[in-house]
């Protein structure tokens, strides 16, 4: 049998009402701040873990504000044997992967692989990636920086 100590749950948020999976990601959104504001009010030693979440205040309405950022968005790329090796941290939004991937593809890059963690409002990507079968030379690694670096700090105004 496989290793019984590491067991993944997986959960999915439904509506009160319709018992319906939430999948709208503003909804989402505001269920993650509502998390994780009660487990700063409640659970105060979780501070540490999730101090780079951004508050977001609400208008008059109830409406959630935009997310003030803390986290610069960097990128980084190095070639190894067989494929490049893209790191992406930047502030997490909905549809930051999306955008991620959009990207790569308007680059001709085909992904191998990749690792996405979300800490917070941080997000942590690890891409591997070629270029016609081949890790990327030192020009399209420059290329792909210059570019997610661009696209993605122009979504970090706007998203939200």
């Amino acid at each position: 049998m496989g290793d019984e100590a590491e067991k993944t749950s997986k959960f999915y948020v439904v509506d009160k009402v319709t018992s319906e999976k939430v999948t709208k990601s503003e909804r989402l959104e505001e269920i993650r701040q509502t998390i994780l504001t009660n487990m700063k009010t409640f659970h105060p030693e979780s501070k540490e873990y999730i101090s780079t979440a951004a508050p977001r205040s609400m208008d008059s309405e109830g409406k959630l504000g935009k997310v003030k950022s803390r986290v610069s968005t960097r990128v980084t790329c190095a070639p190894e044997r067989y494929h490049s090796k893209l790191c992406i941290e930047c502030s997490d939004r909905p549809g930051l992967l999306v955008e991620i991937v959009r990207v790569l593809k308007d680059l001709s890059l085909n992904v191998v692989s990749a690792e996405v963690d979300t800490i917070g409002d941080k997000a942590s990507d690890i891409i591997y990636v070629t270029h016609r079968g081949e890790p990327l030379s030192p020009s399209m690694e420059q290329l792909v920086i210059n570019s997610l670096s661009y696209y993605l700090s122009l979504s970090e105004e706007e998203s939200y």
